[in-house]
């Protein structure tokens, strides 16, 4: 009976351990921290990619390579929230920090944007990849 019930578990073991994401190299999809001098630049949220949500409201861990991310504005001066979906193919150990970009101020269209990235130290050691 003991051996019954110890498969399942080991089932779940072995699911839980395959979904990880930080098992093999992976990329960071998140909003950009830092505030844009450029008053044309705004913030956004990361939604979802690859109509997965994200994980946490900040960022989302991912595979390397194509994917479609989705992210939102909020509200705004008279604007409601919005959503925009766009490509961006990602490389591995590497986080990509995204925002907007609005046509104009006194409008309600804008684009994402992949405004910086930076290497991940620690996924590369992990991984031992060149740096």
């Amino acid at each position: 009976m003991k051996a019954s019930l110890a498969l399942p578990f080991l089932l779940l073991a072995g699911a839980c351990a395959t979904t990880n994401p930080y098992a093999q190299p992976y990329s960071i999809i998140e909003d950009d921290p830092i505030r844009s001098a450029d008053p044309n630049v705004i913030h956004v949220l990361v939604n979802r990619v690859d109509d997965r949500n994200a994980t946490d409201v900040h960022h989302a861990v991912v595979a390397p390579g194509p994917h479609e991310v989705t992210v939102d504005v909020g509200p705004r001066r008279g604007w409601p929230s919005s959503q925009h979906t766009f490509p961006l193919t990602t490389e591995p150990c590497r986080r990509y920090y995204v925002s907007a970009r609005l046509d104009n101020r006194v409008g309600a269209e804008w684009t994402p944007v992949v405004r910086s990235s930076d290497r991940i130290a620690e996924c590369e050691a992990k991984f031992a990849m060149a740096k």
